[in-house]
């Protein structure tokens, strides 16, 4: 036994050492205690089921998918239309029991990969319904479809106790860890404009708590609302380096506890912030997670004897790790590259973390003209929608384009083959003026949508218009 151990060891220093690069390979691949994965685990599924069964309760499923006669999906996923009938009250069924497996450890990985595709589909069938948070949900899920997070305290450990394990690989912690600090560097940048350090956004989005009596007492003070803007940017800049020291660990951890409860209380963010608080558990030391969560779990014995991946399995481990995170990085920037005020504009702004940043209010008509027999319609969209899918039509261009040639197909169906059709809008961003947010003189009937390229018809953000 002790002659393998030296071998292995041997295999394992020849392998591993030698240069910067390889000593970093060792230390992705080393054996760390799993407790943290398996307690986020068992919190996200808890906490997905909490989402959809909320969902259900609350009317937000009939409300978004139901009611409306159809739904405005991502372009490009046209055949994503919410099911007939009650099949969305049995799609979001399916999901809430999907989440109890997940927790469980239940069959995980079925679970969990039918989980993410559902989901994706409830994300991408209505952006009329769009938050930063399900686009996050979406991440997490399909990150979990990869990890081992059933080996432990999990039905799927109980069936076969061949796959239970005290501990699984480093770089199942780092990714985790590297994606939190994506989601919250582009939080802070996005942060450095004059709306957000002047208090003006933050001071709309407590106007509602600032009046009540006793909350008001603080949201209503004008040093509070900044204390939050300045506090809420350097928490997003610093809190993964704060959480990174062990030094600083403990102090950043609470501090992160406290602002995603404030979050949930001011800003009524769904399960957001605890899932916030439940990713912060990979950056705590796996021991004291164990003694938290599985107290009578074994703790786990570094032997310092590593096991060694095959190199082809270890190659492909790095690169799909190494091609998710520069994606993750690279997709927030394409804002960047668009003209004007992409809070106007919207171009690039899904899937960037500008959470929280901006409020719009608008309406909107649609004017339809046949030039061969010269007749004129107008389309009122409040006619088709409830109040809060018309203010998105209102506010969003690529939702006002997509109706604009859902306008003309249906125009098409009755004969009407060459009808231009023209959005009237007004919008106001954090309460500025009222403006026009689409050029009325363009036929968006005969405009194409180019995802990567700015679209001539929004109309310019000049702030002092």
């Amino acid at each position: 036994m002790n002659t393998d151990k030296k071998i292995l060891r041997s295999i394992s220093n020849g392998v591993e050492n030698g240069s910067y690069h390889r000593r970093v390979v060792k230390r992705l691949f080393e054996e760390v205690d799993n407790s943290p994965l398996i307690a986020f685990r068992i919190i996200f599924g808890l906490l997905l089921f909490y989402h959809i069964l909320n969902a259900l309760l609350n009317g937000s499923v009939y409300k978004t998918f139901i009611e409306p006669p159809f739904t405005f999906n991502f372009i490009g996923f046209d055949f994503l239309q919410p099911l007939p009938g009650p099949g969305m009250y049995y799609y979001f069924g399916l999901m809430a029991l999907l989440a109890l497996m997940i927790s469980l450890g239940a069959w995980y990985r079925v679970s969990i990969s039918l989980f993410t595709i559902l989901w994706a589909g409830r994300y991408l069938m209505q952006k009329s319904d769009y938050n930063n948070h399900y686009y996050l949900v979406l991440l997490v899920c399909s990150l979990m479809i990869f990890m081992p997070a059933n080996r432990y305290f999990s039905l799927d450990a109980e069936r076969k106790p061949a796959i239970k394990k005290l501990s699984c690989p480093r770089w199942v912690n780092w990714l985790f860890i590297s994606q939190v600090a994506v989601i919250y560097f582009y939080a802070a940048i996005s942060k450095l404009y004059a709306d957000w350090f002047s208090g003006k956004f933050i001071s709309i989005q407590f106007s509602r708590l600032s009046t009540q009596p006793i909350a008001g007492m603080l949201y209503g003070q004008r040093w509070f609302q900044l204390l939050v803007c300045y506090g809420g940017f350097f928490f997003d800049l610093l809190i993964v380096p704060l959480l990174l020291w062990r030094k600083t660990r403990p102090y950043a951890f609470v501090l992160g506890v406290m602002f995603h409860l404030f979050n949930s209380y001011t800003f009524k963010i769904g399960i957001f912030p605890y899932l916030s608080i439940a990713v912060l558990l990979f950056f705590a030391n796996p021991e004291k997670v164990r003694r938290f969560f599985f107290k009578n779990k074994p703790p786990f014995v570094d032997t310092d004897l590593k096991s060694i991946p095959i190199p082809a399995r270890r190659r492909m481990v790095i690169y799909g790790i190494s091609i998710y995170l520069l994606i993750q990085v690279i997709l927030p920037m394409r804002s960047w590259f668009f003209p004007g005020n992409v809070l106007w504009t919207e171009e690039g702004s899904r899937m960037s973390w500008k959470m929280m940043l901006r409020s719009k209010s608008g309406k909107i008509h649609f004017k339809v003209i046949d030039p061969v027999s010269q007749k004129t319609w107008n389309i009122e969209p409040s006619k088709v929608f409830k109040p809060s899918h018309v203010m998105w039509l209102a506010i969003s261009p690529d939702i006002i384009w997509q109706y604009a040639q859902r306008i003309k197909k249906e125009f098409a169906a009755r004969g009407f083959s060459q009808v231009e059709v023209y959005a009237i809008d007004s919008v106001s961003l954090n309460r500025g003026s009222y403006r026009p947010l689409v050029n009325p003189a363009i036929n968006l009937a005969a405009e194409k949508w180019y995802p990567f390229r700015h679209s001539d018809w929004i109309m310019p953000y000049t702030k002092n218009e």
